[in-house]
């Protein structure tokens, strides 16, 4: 009688433990997965210094630049301000760009060109043109991204260079400004990073892709340090590496203004 008590517990016990396993567990929608990716730079503002590597058939172009950029409005909007300083031919172009929270006010880009003493203001389609001749367009250089201009599908799990991911399936909403039907993204379950991306154009068919390579934990924010994009219809490829990053180091706001770009 004891012994059948005892195998009798003992059954209990492992049933109770399976139902509670992560098997059983409440499954994270898309939506919940693009918040833990939202929140992992917590940063108020950074510096960073990057080398981008252009690949365009048997040409090759390298270009170099700092980036500056600081949170405002409570989070509610990001400004960046990018300066290129080599090579000579280059030195001195800068962006800036101005993203907001929502979808009711337009993300503001403009591009300063020294040698024409020239402040112009992307829009339009031209926001999908390439950035600096690499295979990224003038719409990816935004850092900020609000979670509530997409909607989120969550289409199952992979395993990706021995890194477990979720793949996610991000699609703009109607109203939102884009080039891309959707992006299809592999999110580490470990530190809530891409590993990997897939952007479709209107006609949904394979645009570009992107390989974040490497990453970095740099005062406590894991953080991509190297990027590789390709775009197969153009034969192009452009690796970015970016070094000597460094968050919080107070950043006055004057450094975002349009007043600053001329000099």
């Amino acid at each position: 009688m004891y012994i059948f008590r005892l195998q009798l517990i003992t059954a209990l016990t492992l049933a109770i433990t399976f139902i509670h396993s992560p098997v059983f567990g409440k499954e994270l929608t898309g939506h919940e997965i693009a918040m833990k990716m939202d929140a992992v730079d917590t940063s108020s503002d950074s510096v960073s210094r990057a080398v981008m590597s252009i690949t365009r058939g048997k040409k090759q172009l390298t270009r170099s630049f700092i980036t500056y950029s600081k949170v405002f409005d409570n989070g509610k909007e990001e400004r960046s301000l990018i300066k290129f300083d080599k090579p000579a031919d280059i030195s001195g172009v800068k962006y800036l760009i101005w993203s907001y929270d929502g979808l009711e006010k337009e993300d503001d880009i403009w591009t300063y060109l020294p040698s024409e003493s020239l402040l112009r203001r992307i829009s339009g389609s031209s926001r999908y043109a390439s950035f600096m001749r690499s295979d990224l367009a003038n719409e990816d250089i935004q850092n900020y991204d609000d979670v509530e201009e997409y909607t989120y599908n969550l289409l199952g799990s992979e395993v990706v260079d021995g890194i477990d991911c979720y793949i996610l399936e991000r699609i703009p909403k109607p109203e939102k400004d884009t080039q891309y039907s959707k992006e299809k993204q592999w999110v580490r379950k470990d530190i809530w990073l891409r590993r990997k991306s897939e952007f479709y154009d209107k006609r949904d068919k394979l645009l570009k892709t992107a390989q974040y390579e490497k990453v970095e934990n740099i005062d406590g924010i894991w953080t991509v340090t190297r990027m590789r994009l390709q775009t197969p219809a153009k034969r192009s490829e452009t690796v970015i590496d970016w070094s000597e990053l460094r968050y919080n180091v107070g950043l006055e706001d004057i450094l975002f203004e349009h007043s600053r770009l001329k000099r």
